[in-house]
């Protein structure tokens, strides 16, 4: 084959391939799952739970730790001061919510990266 060809061939299959990138990339979401299945191979990979509030505490420096439970276990929702979070979350309220994994002093943790990825049910 002729370089032209080749050319033609790759510059066709990328076309292709990016179209269907996009057009999928909308199906693509969060893993919905329950805590008991949040381990080290979900680090930096985004997750939705939903939860009942056990806690929420405020640090020092405004950041918010909210304690969540289901049937299966407990895990700490992040939420920095950064993010302008103004939901009023309190104890014993179920909640849907999707945040990115993470791990701090070899504890796994959810940090939210948007207030809309909290709802309340």
């Amino acid at each position: 084959m002729n370089d032209k060809k080749i050319f033609k061939m790759a510059l066709v299959t990328t076309i292709i391939g990016l179209a269907g990138i996009i057009i999928l990339s909308g199906f693509v979401g969060p893993e919905n799952m329950s805590i008991d299945k949040i381990d080290k191979s979900r680090i930096d990979n985004r997750v939705e739970i939903e939860a009942k509030i056990v806690s929420v505490t405020q640090t020092k420096t405004n950041t918010t730790i909210i304690r969540l439970m289901d049937d299966t276990g407990s895990i700490n929702l992040v939420i920095f001061p950064s993010l302008n979070f103004n939901q009023n979350l309190k104890t014993n309220q179920q909640v849907r919510v999707i945040a990115k994994v993470t791990q701090y002093n070899s504890n796994l943790e959810l940090i939210l990266e948007e207030s809309r990825n909290v709802m309340v049910l």
